[in-house]
């Protein structure tokens, strides 16, 4: 009995360090351009119509984008429900109409393994407004 709860005891001690020593995954952000106003910025539940290209970061290879593949329409989405790539969700908050940014998101925040390989994402994304503006 006493060995097994010292198994118990040790192997919740592993478990615990183990798990904090493992970073969580982050949103890389750079603002490319800010608007010289600023009304409002962007939180969760907010519907965003942006345009974006996104481009696998080991070769720079562009793999989709709006102007390109959506009849050069931005698209329309719910900003924190996880609509998108979780990566969007983290990176576009806060964010003001007209701005720029560039993320890069590791696999674990985008597609992951069986999407795109296992790879991280560029994404060059500009706030074109909301269904709040």
């Amino acid at each position: 009995m006493r060995l097994f709860l010292w198994n118990a005891v040790l192997t919740l001690l592993v478990t615990s360090l183990s798990g904090a020593l493992i970073p969580e995954p982050e949103v890389k952000i750079e603002v490319l351009q800010k608007p010289f106003i600023c009304h409002r910025k962007t939180k969760g539940g907010d519907l965003m119509l942006v345009h974006y290209e996104g481009y696998l970061e080991k070769d720079g290879s562009l793999f989709h984008s709006t102007h390109k593949h959506n009849n050069g329409q931005p698209i329309w989405f719910t900003l924190g429900i996880l609509e998108a790539l979780k990566g969007w969700d983290q990176g576009l908050k806060g964010m003001c109409v007209g701005e720029k940014r560039k993320l890069t998101i590791p696999p674990a925040l985008g597609y992951g393994k069986e999407g795109k390989g296992n790879n991280n994402f560029t994404f060059l994304l500009q706030h074109w407004g909301s269904s709040l503006d």
